[in-house]
């Protein structure tokens, strides 16, 4: 059964997509002031965009006990799914309000003497490594522990020296009508390895050392070999 939206008293947010309700209300008797379809469908819209149980009961005029009593109720099966729905819904607001702490801080109030006089903005640090974190792990992700980043000592100069000089070409042929230059895109970014793979790397540099010094020696005893026997044949010739 789909239900329309019921008006809910709130503030305006017409930010975040609405949330669709569509779920079987449990069916309950008739009660000027118990659990009507209606308000059941308007429970979970409040729930949805406020992400507190307290608060959704409190816009369908209804005790937090009774939401809990109906929710466990065997019939209640859809009501119990769309609350979860409505709660993973609402996580959004929650990181929306987190990213917005993150960058803009929280005002904090200045009192001296008794009296607010202003007040100052902190910031979370660890609320914004968190958010980095986890919100963009390809660049601040956990992996990245167990990595180690290579790049030339002059990596970024180089790097800086071939994107203005990108720069340039693609600014002249736009200037003069020419045609862009095709070509593949700069690798900027230091490139990662795994302790593995480091160790993995310093087993093959150390079997490739030990076959050019088996090499070096090979060709030491062929040199030396050859002298011998053009001494062997000197002495020969001399006799």
């Amino acid at each position: 059964m789909t239900h329309g939206r019921t008006p809910i008293p709130q503030e305006a947010e017409d930010d975040v997509p609405a949330f669709e309700t569509d779920f079987e209300p449990v069916p309950v008797r008739a009660r000027h002031d118990g659990w009507a379809p209606e308000k059941q469908v308007a429970f979970i819209e409040a729930l949805a965009e406020c992400g507190c149980v307290d608060h959704a009961c409190g816009r369908v005029g209804m005790s937090v006990t009774s939401a809990y009593a109906l929710r466990r109720r065997i019939d209640a099966q859809s009501f119990r799914v769309a609350w979860d729905a409505a709660l993973d819904y609402a996580v959004r607001r929650l990181s929306d309000a987190a990213f917005s702490r993150a960058i803009n801080g929280v005002a904090r109030p200045v009192f001296y003497q008794g009296e607010q006089i202003g007040e100052r903005r902190y910031y979370d640090e660890r609320l914004t490594m968190f958010m980095l974190r986890y919100r963009d792990p390809a660049r601040y992700g956990a992996w990245l522990d167990l990595m180690e980043a290579r790049r030339r000592p002059d990596g970024e100069a180089i790097a800086l020296t071939h994107a203005l000089g990108r720069v340039a070409e693609d600014a002249y042929a736009e200037a003069f009508g020419t045609p862009m230059p095709s070509r593949d895109p700069l690798d900027l970014e230091p490139h990662f390895v795994t302790e593995r793979e480091q160790q993995q790397a310093w087993i093959a540099e150390n079997a490739a050392r030990k076959a050019d010094n088996a090499r070096a020696c090979d060709d030491w005893r062929t040199y030396t070999d050859a002298d011998d026997d053009d001494g062997d044949t000197d002495a020969d010739g001399g006799a």
